[in-house]
């Protein structure tokens, strides 16, 4: 999942819009019709993204049964809402029987549809169970979304000038688009039950749509279809033969639908097409331009195992046809084959050979794994290195911890009160009491002889002592109580900047030890204050006024002679003395003990201070999030080494058919990238700053965010740095250039050259060398990977000629702009559907089911269509 997730992140981070001079581009809108036609579409679609960014030339439009093919995956883009058509019916009971009924528009139903229908599965979405015209009756039902969406999908292509302007800006000017002539690719399977339904309504809909909107218009619609042999290794298929029989029938009935209603003979036999709350349609004109059809391999053998494998061929076949100046090339080419094609007809059946089928293939340089691999190595090491990093040792972790105690006056360890001296402390001053008046001063208060100064002072003191109680007292409570939320806030503060300065330092191990031994040392500051605070309540303060009381209490036992005797001895003088002193004593260490509570309070409560935690509270939850973050990244690190251990460029057992050869091998990915200079110091800060600005940031998408997501957010960060310096350095010229230097390269960059050659071919399994003596128009391009504006443009066609001549072909060499690849495409014209070789088991499945009374209205969208010209009508 990890890779997938890298990898997609990478493929945004590749694609981007290369416009380097003029070219022509033709509103394109590109319809997935069905399972297939669907993914195809996305694959496509996701194509475009990964080559060309996020600008799109083309619009897509995908319609199935099936809500399934929709979900998001990690190989197709997601399409939005105005992208999608999902043929779901709340009530298809109802709408079938008001069709058989003639009621209302369904009247128009009544033309095609069966005396029965299982049309109750659309109700699921979950597709038309194979069955041609349960996929036409869902069409129907759904008539006004999707031409809805097929009226908004048009009037979006021909408004693609304004767009492309508003997108790329200036870059605007270099394009020429072909307002007259917007190309229309409709993909399907004709084998299933949605798309090999929708294939021919869809086309009639999309012309006679453009007809309304933009008369002048004239679309050029391609179909692109799938046989069965694409579907023949599917696991529900081998099981199920029964199914795999219906497919054969599907695509033989379907192939007759085709080839009728792109023949000529239309012209004299007009058909009508009826659809709720329209005018009728009808058709006198090919409703395709061209017919490509696709099977599992080449007449040669070569194979392709999986649909997926096929449909990515398919989807690569059409990124070049669409997205580079190929399809211009091609258009023209084109234009002189469709004449030379009317001019030849098929000599056993005299009918224009509509049928053609297409194959691709690339040579490369892997971009995205190169990135993928760059990215992963750059990670793992900033990973493991800067953001894990080392652990303190003893030593340095008990002098951090001093000194960043000490410096900030946090230090409460022994003799030390910084924390109760900062809760005592407001503008610069510092909160203590001493007593107002000393000895003497109160004996002049006192006036008299020794046994008045004796009582007066009694008094004062005791006076004094509650006055401490009622006033002083309180206003350290206010005090602190003002103080400690700010204080508990500051120290938290000082803290976070420590540990942030830790972690960009050495590392979150490195943090997380500093978290972890400042919890034991509040624990013990903790310990030591609530220690102080019972021995002050439970024995000191009493001792304290103890003193005090018995002070007081002896200079009020100075009455009389007795008394005045005592006081003439200076016995009065010191117990005054000793009170004064007891008091100043007796009051600071009441202010200490509030400021200690509140210390306490600060450091360890478990009730939040002003929406707070406590000191203890918030070191815990950083230490179990560090501890968290610090096994997310071991995640990360792991990751990045089984990620980077996948290095090898496999296909699935059995296929022959190689789509994309790279000139870079795995094994020579970290010489390539090492050659790349990009300073570590240009995105680490930028990297830190995805993890996170500030500390709970950064441990919040530590602790929450999956390590794949962040792993591939951060692959986007190194990916743009490393993009640039790969565009410079390994170009596809430059890499097989480099090769072809050394002896020990050169014979395999032929080899692969050769492999291309020999490899591309249609997919179909139709004569090599045509019927009757009438050959095939073929259409062979190879892509120059430069624009013909790059100033090595002349240079890089003469090699790319020199590679070429020397295995004895000709290709057309078209530039593509794109440079990271050479890429074969080859376009096969001219036949009928019977030259298929696959096209008489087809037959067979068709004509089982044709003679049975349970399936044979299931062959068809219309059941009128079961008296169409058979395929082999004609033949010998």
């Amino acid at each position: 999942m990890a890779q997938t997730e890298i990898r997609r992140a990478l493929e945004d981070v590749a694609g981007q819009l290369q416009i380097a001079q003029t070219i022509h581009v033709a509103p394109t809108l590109v319809i997935g019709l069905g399972g297939s036609g669907t993914w195809t579409t996305r694959r496509l679609k996701r194509l475009m993204q990964i080559r060309y960014g996020t600008i799109q030339l083309v619009k897509f439009l995908v319609i199935d049964t099936d809500q399934g093919a929709f979900a998001s995956a990690p190989e197709l883009a997601d399409v939005t809402d105005e992208e999608k058509v999902l043929l779901t019916i709340t009530n298809p009971e109802q709408i079938f029987q008001q069709a058989k009924q003639g009621i209302g528009q369904w009247k128009k139903l009544q033309d095609w549809l069966p005396e029965s229908l299982p049309v109750t599965m659309l109700r699921n979405a979950r597709g038309a169970g194979g069955i041609r015209p349960v996929g036409r009756f869902a069409l129907f039902a759904s008539f006004e979304s999707v031409r809805q969406k097929l009226e908004s999908a048009i009037r979006s292509i021909l408004e693609i000038r304004p767009v492309i302007e508003t997108l790329i800006g200036e870059q605007a000017q270099k394009i020429q688009v072909e307002t007259t002539t917007p190309y229309v690719y409709i993909l399907s399977s004709l084998c299933g039950g949605t798309g090999s339904s929708l294939f021919l309504d869809i086309a009639v809909l999309v012309r006679h749509l453009f007809f309304q909107i933009a008369p002048n218009a004239t679309p050029y619609i391609v179909g692109l279809f799938y046989l069965p042999s694409v579907f023949a290794n599917e696991s529900y298929l081998i099981t199920n033969r029964a199914f795999l029989s219906t497919i054969q029938a599907n695509a033989y009935a379907a192939l007759k639908e085709l080839e009728y209603f792109c023949d000529s003979a239309l012209q004299k036999q007009p058909f009508t097409f009826r659809y709720p709350n329209m005018d009728d349609v009808e058709v006198s004109a090919s409703v395709y331009d061209k017919n490509f059809v696709l099977e599992c391999g080449t007449a040669d053998g070569r194979m392709l195992m999986s649909k997926e494998e096929v449909f990515e061929m398919a989807a690569r076949s059409l990124l070049v046809d669409i997205g580079s100046p190929i399809g211009s090339q091609r258009r023209s080419i084109e234009i002189n084959i469709q004449a030379h094609l009317h001019e030849e007809p098929c000599p056993q059946t005299s009918k224009l050979r509509l049928i053609h089928s297409l194959g691709m293939t690339a040579l490369s340089v892997p971009i995205v794994e190169l990135l993928v691999h760059g990215a992963l190595e750059r990670i793992h090491s900033f990973v493991n290195d800067r953001v894990l990093g080392s652990a303190f040792t003893t030593e340095e972790l008990r002098g951090a911890i001093d000194s960043f105690l000490q410096s900030n006056r946090l230090e409460e360890r022994g003799n030390r009160n910084d924390l109760l001296e900062r809760l005592l402390s407001k503008n610069g001053e510092f909160h203590t009491y001493n007593p107002t008046r000393n000895r003497e001063e109160l004996e002049r208060e006192a006036g008299g002889g020794e046994v008045q100064q004796a009582q007066y002072v009694a008094n004062w003191v005791e006076n004094e002592m509650n006055r401490i109680r009622t006033e002083e007292k309180p206003n350290a409570e206010r005090l602190v109580y003002e103080r400690r939320a700010q204080i508990l806030q500051d120290v938290i503060s000082l803290i976070r900047n420590r540990v942030r300065e830790i972690m960009r330092q050495k590392g979150l191990r490195a943090a997380n030890q500093f978290i972890s031994e400042l919890i034991a040392v509040f624990k013990t500051v903790n310990d030591e204050l609530l220690n102080e605070q019972q021995d002050y309540e439970q024995n000191r303060r009493g001792a304290l006024e103890n003193t005090i009381n018995n002070n007081v209490a002896f200079l009020r036992s100075l009455q009389g002679f007795v008394g005045l005797i005592k006081a003439l001895g200076r016995a009065d003088e010191m117990v005054m003395d000793e009170a004064l002193r007891a008091l100043r004593e007796y009051g600071n260490a009441e202010i200490l003990s509030v400021a200690r509570q509140a210390a306490l309070e600060i450091i360890g409560s478990d009730k939040p201070i002003d929406g707070q935690k406590s000191l203890l509270r918030q070191l815990e939850e950083w230490q179990r999030m560090l501890e968290q973050a610090i096994g997310k990244l071991n995640e990360i690190v792991s990751l990045c080494a089984e990620n980077l251990s996948h290095r090898s460029q496999t296909t699935p057992t059995g296929t022959t058919y190689v789509l994309d050869q790279w000139v870079i091998s795995p094994d020579e990915f970290s010489t390539y990238l090492n050659r790349i200079a990009v300073d570590p110091a240009t995105y680490q800060d930028d990297l830190w700053q995805r993890l996170g600005s500030d500390l709970e940031q950064l441990l919040r998408n530590l602790t929450e965010k999956q390590s794949s997501e962040l792993l591939s957010e951060m692959a986007v960060v190194v990916g743009e740095r490393l993009r640039d310096a790969l565009y410079q350095q390994v170009t596809i010229f430059k890499v097989i250039d480099e090769k072809q230097q050394q002896e020990e390269q050169k014979w395999r960059i032929e080899t692969l050259m050769q492999t291309m050659l020999n490899t591309c071919k249609p997919f179909w399994r139709a004569p090599d060398v045509g019927i009757g003596g009438v050959g095939y128009h073929r259409l062979f391009v190879v892509t120059i990977p430069a624009t013909q504006d790059d100033p090595n443009y002349k240079q890089i066609e003469q090699w790319l000629s020199e590679q070429l001549q020397p295995l004895g072909v000709r290709p057309e060499l078209v530039y593509s702009g794109y440079p990271f690849a050479i890429e074969m495409v080859v376009r096969v014209y001219g036949a009928r559907a019977f030259w298929l070789a696959s096209t008489l088991e087809m037959k067979h499945h068709y004509e089982q089911k044709r003679n049975l009374q349970t399936t044979v209205d299931l062959l068809h969208i219309d059941k009128r269509f079961l008296d169409l010209p058979d395929l082999y009508e004609g033949t010998t």
